[in-house]
């Protein structure tokens, strides 16, 4: 930037409240500067701001009342003096007053805050060039920044870098470099990664793609994780200190895309313009209700003090009523045209159960079943077991028997949907399918799937289903739902398929990012976490609605 620091930074040395001054000609206006760092780790909160001697105000006091009055380097005597609060986290709400109030009474120096959003802007315009990143790195970060802004780009170059600092393999084992990694080596690849992917992050935001913002820290805290828990580092203290922080970054995200959506949840089929009607509409439709149900998720799991806990659950019940509103207002959301979406289906219904939301998951279960009992009755508009756009136009436009077949061999949504209902007592919507299943579409192969006991060895780093987990199928859904429940009831006694009780995540309080790996790979979410959330006495206590064809 053109600035020249005028001492090393020291560890343990008398300071008078300065890290290290630098001085050079203003990147502003062109006039001669000295800037007095203070330099701090994370969010400035109320404890950081004035909670002992090495508090923020404590710093700025001292630099006022001792360095600047007697220890300015000579010759810098006529420069403008900026007191420069650098950290890597942001400005607290709470701290913002007490930070305005202090800077409006000294009015003798200037003052800047420098938090991780502008440090991630100013490293990326200043430092990619120099020696933070080796020369492979600095090459596929840069190629990373400049597709930030394509919604089609999977960050494939950041994921090199990642996979390189953490000392990964393509398929998620250790390198001969990761297995020698120290913890401190760990902490600082974390440290590289972590700033990578906020700089990447940044640089999507800018460029309007909030979404490939949070699908670049979503991948960040995954991979890190995985990393972490693959020699079960995720216990460490300062190692899960770097994983709290990556997943802090990643919630800012979360925050700033719900921000954007949230205009249009109120509207009647307030999406509908980002797209064409029909499949493509439906699957556009479903990533935002699986994205709005990850951030509640996160916001009701993540464990935090009991001082934060009523605000934690209180934001989680905003973003369920907020899903309520949205899944009322698009009738799509009751239309699921490929089958993994069950994957966000689940999400919703986790969440609603996570707050209390009854009333909204009857009426949406009640659109779901009978839609779905409807298209395999009719043969028409069927869910399809891929990912492929053109598998449903192929479906929608040809509608050739063989088509037909194809979609109906495999369903997670008719076993899901059943399970979902008989363990929320909503006995006729049950029947509903039941008899649909053995009457009028018994040709559909129902299935669940669970994951195995090894499940945490890839969860995090692929989709999960694919090397480590085994499908129930045929599933078998019984004439009556109290069958269902008492097979469910036998199933939990066995604790042999317990997904939640095996958690790295959940073991050190990131539980949310177990859900989080469902969504971002693709991965069934475990029907043991709803066959354990799901309530049946208190939903027997209701008397349920009739079901209409």
């Amino acid at each position: 930037m053109g600035y020249v620091p005028l001492v090393k930074p020291q560890a343990g040395t008398r300071q008078f409240g300065v890290d290290f001054p630098a001085a050079g000609k203003s990147v502003k206006d062109g006039a001669d500067e000295l800037l007095l760092f203070v330099i701090k780790q994370g969010d400035i909160g109320r404890q950081q701001w004035s909670g002992g001697q090495n508090a923020v105000r404590q710093s700025m006091e001292e630099i006022l009342d001792v360095f600047l009055a007697s220890h300015i380097p000579p010759g810098y005597e006529n420069h403008r003096k900026v007191i420069v609060v650098a950290t890597t986290g942001d400005l607290s709400q709470d701290t913002l007053q007490n930070w305005s109030g202090f800077t409006d009474r000294h009015t003798q120096v200037a003052f800047e805050f420098w938090g991780a959003d502008h440090v991630a802007k100013l490293l990326e315009q200043y430092l990619l060039d120099e020696n933070l990143f080796d020369t492979q790195d600095r090459s596929d970060l840069r190629k990373s920044l400049a597709l930030a802004g394509d919604s089609e780009y999977r960050f494939t170059d950041l994921c090199r870098l990642v996979l390189r600092q953490l000392g990964l393999n393509t398929d998620g084992s250790l390198t001969a470099q990761g297995q020698a990694q120290s913890v401190k080596d760990l902490v600082k690849a974390l440290r590289r990664v972590h700033l990578a992917a906020r700089i990447c992050a940044y640089w999507a935001d800018a460029e309007g793609e909030r979404r490939q913002a949070l699908w670049v820290l979503e991948r960040t805290i995954l991979w890190c994780f995985h990393r972490a828990q693959a020699q079960n580092l995720h216990t460490n203290s300062t190692v899960l200190q770097e994983l709290f922080d990556i997943w802090k970054s990643h919630a800012e995200a979360a925050q700033r895309i719900y921000e954007l959506l949230l205009p249009h949840l109120e509207v009647k089929d307030g999406f509908s313009g980002y797209c064409r009607e029909g499949a493509e509409y439906s699957i556009m439709l479903f990533e935002q209700i699986g994205l709005l149900a990850s951030i509640g998720i996160g916001m009701a799991l993540t464990n935090v003090n009991e001082s934060q806990r009523e605000q934690a659950m209180g934001n989680a019940h905003t973003v369920a009523e907020a899903l309520a509103i949205l899944l009322r207002n698009h009738s799509a959301a009751a239309s699921p045209r490929l089958d993994e979406h069950v994957i966000d289906i689940c999400l919703v219904l986790v969440l609603f159960a996570l707050t209390g939301q009854r009333e909204a998951t009857r009426w949406w279960m009640q659109e779901l079943v009978c839609r779905l009992n409807f298209v395999y009755r009719l043969g028409q508009h069927l869910p399809v077991g891929t990912d492929s756009l053109d598998d449903l136009v192929e479906l929608d436009v040809e509608g050739d028997d063989e088509m037909k077949t194809k979609a109906k061999q495999t369903s997670w949504l008719l076993a899901t949907l059943a399970s979902w209902c008989a363990m929320l007592k909503f006995d006729d919507l049950y029947s509903l399918l039941a008899q649909g299943a053995a009457t009028k579409y018994p040709e559909v192969g129902a299935q669940l799937w669970h994951p195995s006991v090894d499940w945490r060895l890839a969860w995090y780093f692929e989709p999960g289903h694919h090397r480590h987990g085994t499908s129930e199928a045929p599933y078998v859904i019984p004439p009556d739902a109290p069958a269902l429940r008492e097979r469910i009831k036998e199933f939990n006694a066995s604790k042999v398929l317990q997904w939640e009780e095996h958690s790295p995540a959940l073991a050190v309080g990131l539980w949310p990012i177990d859900f989080l790996a469902c969504r971002h790979f693709r991965t069934p979410v475990p029907a043991s976490v709803w066959y354990s959330l799901a309530v049946p006495d208190a939903a027997a206590s209701e008397k349920p609605e009739a079901a209409e064809e």
